[in-house]
């Protein structure tokens, strides 16, 4: 019976790389019984330093134990050149920017930007989908290394990376209290992540300004601004008492947030 096995961990993983080299055969799995379907996760939203991630790996293996590895792209002995990594066994020997300590999880730091082979790029070059690769094998003498003989497994697929944003506790709306009719003045700054140089820096984008009524559970979009290096000023009108917050809904590169919230009292 082929049984869903999904293999998770925490392990950190250094940048420093060397070319790649499996501490020795795996043990055999038949590809048509034994197969990775999915590594998560699928998405790490990181901010203006190196992020440690855990991964797990999904397989249709009628085995419960299974070791893997998983690497960012990049292949040769370039420094940088595995850009991230991370193991839930112990090999006997491999490159450098394995450390199977933590077990399964790896540091994404695109602080600064990487190699990939002799080419430097940005650290925002690498906002969205980046390539992951996951090879693993059946442990079946539970030594926790590849070194049973056989076939490694394997599967390739995509994670997105984004870059943080915050208000960083600058919404604020007022006055405080306010009168029904009349005008609250709200402003926020709106920031991401920089990968380039680390340091958060304003962004031009839309943001909504919502209002939560006092007993209520939920926000509501009262309106809809464009912060303009950031920088949100804006006018509501005041109807009830309630929290008001501004939030921005993200990109394909950036990641969304809300800000915190503003208690008015209406009179």
């Amino acid at each position: 019976m082929i049984k869903r096995t999904v293999v998770t961990g925490l392990a950190t993983a250094a940048l420093a790389s060397t070319t790649l080299m499996l501490a020795g055969p795996a043990q055999a799995a038949d590809d048509s019984t034994c197969s990775i379907t999915d590594v998560r996760p699928h998405q790490a939203v990181i901010g203006v330093e190196g992020k440690r991630v855990q991964f797990s790996v999904t397989t249709t293996c009628d085995d419960q134990d299974i070791k893997f590895y998983v690497r960012g792209a990049g292949v040769g002995t370039t420094p940088h050149a595995f850009r991230f990594a991370a193991c839930n066994y112990a090999m006997v020997q491999g490159p450098t920017n394995f450390d199977c300590t933590h077990d399964g999880s790896g540091v994404i730091d695109p602080i600064g930007g990487w190699y990939i082979g002799p080419d430097p790029y940005p650290g925002n070059y690498f906002a969205g989908p980046n390539p992951i690769y996951a090879d693993a094998f059946v442990d079946a003498n539970h030594n926790g290394k590849d070194d049973d003989g056989g076939e490694h497994f394997a599967f390739a697929s995509t994670i997105n990376l984004l870059r943080k944003t915050q208000f960083d506790g600058t919404f604020n709306a007022s006055p405080e209290p306010a009168r029904k009719g009349k005008p609250i003045k709200v402003s926020a700054t709106l920031s991401t992540a920089d990968w380039n140089d680390g340091t958060w820096a304003h962004i031009d984008a839309p943001v909504k300004i919502e209002f939560k009524a006092a007993g209520q559970n939920s926000y509501k979009t009262v309106k809809t601004v464009t912060a303009t290096d950031g920088q949100v000023d804006t006018t509501v009108t005041a109807k009830r008492s309630g929290t008001w917050r501004a939030s921005y809904a993200g990109s394909d590169v950036t990641a969304a947030s809300a800000s915190n919230g503003d208690y008015v009292k209406v009179k």
